[in-house]
């Protein structure tokens, strides 16, 4: 179980995210409850379904095998398997918690507005029902092929395998007496019910549990730490907690005490002798490590970790060869960086001229894109430090080469110069798989992996500003607005930044991007770097960030906030340079 959805540069990236025990789980839970569902059945049903493993004939007659629960049981293993590939593959296991925008939001304050159970469930429990059963059906339907041809031999051996523990039987019900079963096609369709059912109790059981457990975090009206001994100590537990799901349920939690609950909010306020510092102290610590490490990434993305290799082994002295005289000058051993002196012989001449053509073929005066990352990486701190906005314009808008090293949208990505083939494999469902997608690439980066940390960093934010905000007036202390500054600068840093990587050419396109625009339609590039879930916490930061100048705006000079620091912060949250703060 997880909240945020799967995420990795490719989808073959999302499927190595999967251990072989989730997958060995997965499967294994769907087969033994199909197998548990096959016996209820039978134990269900009447002596005239013909539903028992034996056949008893006459009197004289030794009892014989009977294949109507060795295809029922077939049968609804198949199910369990297609049931659990889909599983997989849509992600059962998430837990659908819905994030609305900052602009969408109304008079509904909430970052996640919860629809109605009832009218959930009249919308989509339809649709879940429908797929399900024909889910069911288009497994039946291939069975009749696939049991006769690979599994019915199987299957037959291994339930005459434990049915001879109890009874005798005769040689002759060692194998199937045909080829085709006896019991086509009628007993194919009294199949079809139990397997329609089957199929729809697994998918309503999945959508059951997401409903129900993907609700707010509330009982009666308030937060569930609130009956507990210490509330304050229950949810900063839950803030420090190492899984994802309890994590992200605590700073919904805090989300919605930071909206809705002035009481919690004072509680966490005034509570200022905890163990660890102050509750206030551990809350903003919580918070500001979701959105650093949206920082981290990024960075880390830039300038990857160097792979380290292991240390060389000492190797034992081999015996010395007598070779044959050499032919050859031996290699040279000298400072590659030293001047080469000038060729004598005629030999030495010709390798000279060989090799600068060879290097002049290799040479490329293009940038690599790391080199390039970190050239714009020193000019925006270089030009944010010493420029003005308008100077900054001034050269980003200077000729072709300064602009690819100042953010522009990249060139190196050109997909009309890939192999013709190789580019319809991409684009072929076998090459699907294998596609670094720029949504893809952005969103594991920004989100994290394996899972998306969106739900986490939304709440973060709100909270974060929602409390400062409310510190006006219901901090008695006023300890908590020192930290406004620092927060400010976060939001700031974390804004900047995320915007330059995601719409400036902070991030490539991949080479098996192939529906990427080309560099020659820059409008079409900067439509495709928009990613809804990075779009959601560009705007949540920027509203954050704006929320919080405009009503600290009478104190922002006293708290330390401006020159430089109002400038860069007014650019992030989107405010126009002649608003006056």
């Amino acid at each position: 179980m997880h909240i945020g959805s799967r995420t990795a540069a490719s989808s073959f990236g999302i499927f190595k995210t999967f251990t072989l025990l989730q997958i060995a789980q997965t499967f294994g839970w769907y087969i033994f409850s199909a197998w548990w569902f096959t016996q209820v059945y039978v134990w269900s049903s009447s002596g005239d379904s013909n539903l028992a493993l034996v056949k008893w004939g006459r009197p004289h007659e030794r009892p014989t095998m009977n294949e109507r629960p060795i295809y029922l049981n077939s049968f609804h293993v198949f199910l369990a398997c297609v049931q659990a590939v889909f599983h997989l593959y849509y992600d059962y296991d998430q837990i659908a918690v819905p994030i609305a925008e900052r602009s969408s939001r109304t008079n509904d304050e909430r970052t996640h507005p919860v629809p109605s159970t009832s009218k959930y469930l009249q919308r989509v429990l339809p649709q879940i029902l429908a797929a399900g059963a024909l889910r069911s059906v288009t497994v039946a339907a291939t069975s009749l092929v696939i049991y006769p041809i690979f599994f019915r031999r199987f299957a037959w051996s291994w339930s005459l395998y434990f049915a001879k523990l109890f009874f005798s039987f005769p040689r002759s019900a060692a194998e199937p007496q045909s080829f085709v079963p006896s019991i086509f096609p009628y007993f194919f369709f009294k199949t079809l019910v139990p397997g329609v059912l089957l199929v729809l109790s697994w998918q309503t059981a999945n959508l059951f549990y997401s409903v129900f457990i993907g609700k707010e975090p509330l009982k009666r009206g308030q937060p569930l730490t609130t009956e507990a001994k210490d509330p304050n100590g229950s949810l900063i537990s839950g803030l420090k907690a190492k899984k994802e799901v309890v994590k992200t349920f605590a700073l919904w939690e805090l989300s919605l005490i930071s909206q809705r609950i002035p009481d919690r909010r004072k509680a966490i306020f005034n509570e200022i002798d905890r163990e660890g510092g102050s509750a206030w102290s551990q809350v903003l610590a919580c918070t500001t490590d979701v959105i650093k490490a949206i920082n981290t990434r990024i960075e880390e993305s830039k300038n990857p970790a160097p792979v380290t290799k292991p240390l060389p082994q000492a190797k034992k002295p081999e015996p010395v060869l007598q070779t044959l005289p050499r032919l050859s000058e031996p290699i040279k051993d000298d400072n590659i960086f030293t001047t080469a002196p000038k060729a004598t012989s005629r030999q030495d001449k010709f390798g000279d001229a060989f090799s600068s053509a060879a290097k002049s073929i290799g040479q490329s005066e293009d940038w690599t894109p790391t080199a390039r990352a970190r050239v714009r990486d020193v000019f925006d701190r270089a030009s944010s430090a010493m420029l003005s906005p308008e100077q900054k314009q001034k050269y980003l808008s200077s000729p072709q080469k300064f602009k690819l090293l100042t953010g522009s949208p990249s060139t190196t990505h050109r997909p009309d110069d890939m192999n013709p083939v190789l580019a319809q494999i991409l684009r072929s469902p076998i090459g699907q798989p294998l596609r670094q997608t720029y949504a893809q690439r952005l969103s594991s980066i920004v989100l994290g992996t394996p899972e998306s940390s969106l739900s986490l960093i939304v709440d973060a934010v709100e909270s974060l500003t929602r409390l400062l905000i409310a510190s006006l007036a219901e901090d008695p202390y006023g300890k908590v607005q020192a930290d406004v500054p620092s927060v400010v600068r976060l939001l700031t840093q974390t804004t900047l930044a995320l915007d330059a990587f995601a719409h400036q050419g902070g991030l490539d396109a991949h080479w098996t991007d192939i529906n990427f625009p080309p560099s020659s339609d820059p409008q079409a590039q900067s439509v495709a770097r928009l990613v809804p879930d990075v779009e959601v916490v560009l705007g949540t930061l920027r509203g954050g960030l704006k929320d919080l100048l405009t009503a600290f705006r009478p104190y922002l000079r006293d708290i330390g906030i401006a020159g430089k620091d109002l400038r860069l912060a007014k650019e992030a949250a989107g405010i126009d340079g002649e608003e006056v703060l």
